[in-house]
């Protein structure tokens, strides 16, 4: 009885609740707003099913309070729990795993005459077919011009091969060899093919690191699948060869590529395959705040400094469910100066970033391109050291004379005690160097000694190479500068601020309140800058426009940054 309730409770809900498809090629994603936020093990058991035939659709998923499925685009599909009472002879219920389940309710994987699962048992190529038809609804295909010598047109499997072969799952070649064990390559090429024969996103080829010591071994055939699948997130069959090593970089992974697969491993790799394609080819879904400034029609491409990644992030993390599948979602930002220069040639629309260094005006009067700077969070220029370090304030003149002289020698010259010193300074192309220009160099360069044996080449490594240094050097420290958001949230996340600390700059500590109240000598503002010929009406200047109302700011103070 209450499945039944279930039912309809739900079946109601997907009559009332928003529907949205996106098509691509024969396949539609429908996504279907739930009635309310499922926990994971319900959301998991609820189910598309095709309206006229009650056949489930092996493609659907729940997530973030919505239903998802992806079917040919004329399927009219619901949503309801699967059935309970899942079972095998020889797998206890209990012990069946939840993958398993799935793909059982699914109609993909089935039992022997007998009831038993036999889980350890090799699959065969000819099994392995029927299980992709099964998954692509292709088990019934009419067999036509059949070109392998060993599959009889009355086999059991023949209309499977003959699907998959039609589809480019499966090579066009004259033998099949149906009796002859599924190697993992096999079945990762397959499921490759499945993913392009669903039309579903693919990402950039990505070779395997160097821990993965058998990557050679993988026959050519199915190298663009491995790598392509790694690309794209998608989990692929490997084991993890060395166990109970601390260090992670050297535990060695083995694909294994030339093994056979169990019925197990292939419940396990195809739920695994399943669940990843739908997670990557999701939509992002709009919120109402994207629909009100017309973001759902059209969202600028934005780019800005490393340290403002965050910021872009939680923009469509605000805007979009699912965000990260949004087809302009950016998976990192081009550093300062780069972002400038992109703006200016219209490779970008809106960059997120500090003041301009004289690099950038120089570029910008160069190409007569007038930009228009939109202040969106605060910001500030800090600097650090040891905690071990007893010195604790930085005049401003002492900055000058450190970075532009390298006349400092010894932490007792800056009130601190009988130590020597480094500076560690950052690019030219930074925004932290921008501000270096701004508030200390004033037409001056870093001076060549520093700039040649202490630049460190990202806002990352400026933290962990003060922190290596003063490790590796007893007795002497170092000093670096970069932004005081980044310093805080990621100098935490790397676990380096456990052994810096901040300087006061003219006796004023960088926090929250001296940033907001504007006592911090070196309080800076984050831009949203924009080309001044931008429409009115642009994707770009709605981006300004949302970016310094309340819910923008809320995502620039989620994002770690200060409110303006």
């Amino acid at each position: 009885m209450k499945r039944l309730v279930l039912c309809i409770v739900f079946i109601l809900c997907m009559l009332a609740g928003t529907v949205v498809c996106y098509g691509d090629g024969n396949f539609t994603m429908t996504a279907v707003k739930a009635d309310r936020e499922y926990e994971w093990d319900e959301g998991y058991r609820m189910q598309g099913f095709d309206k006229a035939t009650g056949k489930p659709v092996v493609f659907s998923a729940y997530e973030n309070g919505y239903f998802y499925s992806y079917a040919p685009e004329n399927l009219q599909v619901e949503f309801r729990p699967m059935e309970e009472g899942v079972s095998y002879n020889d797998i206890s219920g209990h012990q069946i795993p939840s993958g398993l389940q799935k793909l059982t309710w699914n109609g993909v994987f089935q039992g022997d005459s007998d009831g038993n699962f036999c889980g350890s048992r090799t699959l065969t190529r000819a099994q392995m077919a029927v299980l992709m038809a099964r998954v692509l609804d292709a088990e019934e295909e009419t067999i036509g011009d059949m070109p392998y010598s060993d599959v009889p047109r009355d086999s059991w499997y023949a209309s499977s091969v003959f699907a998959l072969m039609k589809r480019g799952i499966v090579a066009q070649d004259s033998r099949f060899s149906p009796d002859r064990p599924v190697t993992r390559q096999e079945l990762v090429t397959m499921e490759y093919r499945i993913v392009r024969e669903l039309g579903g996103q693919m990402k950039e080829r990505t070779p395997f690191d160097k821990r993965v010591k058998d990557v050679n071994s993988v026959a050519e055939y199915a190298e663009e699948a491995y790598e392509y699948l790694n690309g794209s997130g998608y989990d692929v069959p490997s084991d993890i060869l060395k166990d109970n090593v601390i260090d992670n970089s050297k535990i060695e992974i083995g694909l294994l590529p030339a093994n056979p697969v169990t019925r197990l491993d292939a419940a396990a790799y195809l739920e695994s395959f399943i669940q990843d394609f739908m997670r990557t080819n999701v939509p992002a879904i709009p919120s109402e705040s994207a629909v009100r400034y017309g973001f759902d029609q059209e969202m600028p491409r934005i780019s800005g400094s490393t340290s403002s990644y965050p910021i872009t992030s939680n923009i469509y993390w605000s805007l979009f469910e699912n965000y990260r599948n949004h087809p302009s979602y950016p998976e990192s930002h081009a550093k300062t100066v780069e972002s400038y220069k992109m703006l200016i040639d219209g490779e970008t629309d809106v960059i997120l970033v500090p003041d301009p260094g004289s690099e950038v005006k120089a570029l910008a009067q160069e190409r007569n391109v007038k930009l228009e700077y939109i202040p969106i969070a605060k910001e500030a220029l800090v600097f650090f050291t040891s905690k071990y370090n007893r010195a604790e304030n930085l005049s401003s003149s002492d900055i000058g004379k450190i970075y532009a002289e390298n006349s400092v020698k010894n932490w007792n010259e800056l009130g601190g005690p009988d130590a020597p010193f480094a500076a560690f300074c950052r690019n030219n192309d930074s925004g932290s160097h921008a501000q270096m220009e701004r508030f200390f160099l004033k037409g001056r360069e870093i001076h060549p000694d520093i700039r040649r044996e202490c630049t460190s080449i990202s806002m990352s490594n400026v933290l962990t190479d003060v922190e290596d240094y003063n490790r590796e050097h007893s007795g002497s420290y170092a000093l670096g500068y970069s932004m005081y958001y980044y310093y805080r949230t990621y100098g935490t996340l790397l676990g380096a601020v456990d052994d810096l600390k901040l300087l006061t700059v003219d006796g004023v500590m960088p926090s929250e309140e001296s940033l907001s109240d504007g006592s911090y000598p070196l309080t800076t503002n984050y831009f949203a800058v924009i080309r001044e010929d931008e429409p009115e009406d642009s994707s770009a200047r709605r981006l300004t426009e949302y970016l310094v109302s309340g819910e923008g700011q809320a995502v620039i103070v989620s994002a770690g940054f200060g409110a303006l």
